[in-house]
């Protein structure tokens, strides 16, 4: 598309005070979303999710979950695999109580200790980590 400068655009809706869906989206980039894909086990404990149980649920092969969950924004993604994504990760961008839930972990500097006892922490939550990085810096 050109004409558009994506960079203006989402300051536009960044500094409107109606929140919109895409405003919304870009505040939680697919990484971070992968990252706090998470299921509660009793009260206090929870459980990351892997990339199988989250393609399951969302009904994609795993190396399109693992390619989504490294890309650094959702503009490539089509709405109909951010929504199915999300889902498999057992987050909604437009609830309230899910968007509260990754303010605080961030809020509180995201430690991800539960990410740290999984078995899957080196190969692939510590990965997802460095890309969450980057693309914040960038």
């Amino acid at each position: 598309m050109d004409g558009i400068n994506y960079k203006e655009l989402m300051m536009q809706l960044k500094n409107g005070k109606k929140r919109t869906p895409w405003g919304i989206l870009n505040e939680y980039p697919p990484p971070l979303i992968r990252l706090l894909a998470r299921e509660k086990i009793g009260i206090k404990h929870i459980r990351a999710l892997s990339d199988q149980e989250i393609a399951i649920k969302a009904e994609f092969p795993m190396a399109r979950i693992q390619e989504i969950s490294r890309t650094k924004s959702w503009d490539p993604i089509p709405i109909g695999e951010i929504m199915r994504f999300c889902y498999g990760c057992n987050f909604d961008p437009f609830d309230w109580q899910d968007r509260n839930r990754m303010r605080a972990y961030s809020r509180k500097g995201a430690k991800f200790s539960y990410l740290r006892q999984s078995p899957h922490w080196r190969e692939v939550f510590l990965p997802l980590i460095k890309v969450l990085e980057n693309a914040k810096s960038s």
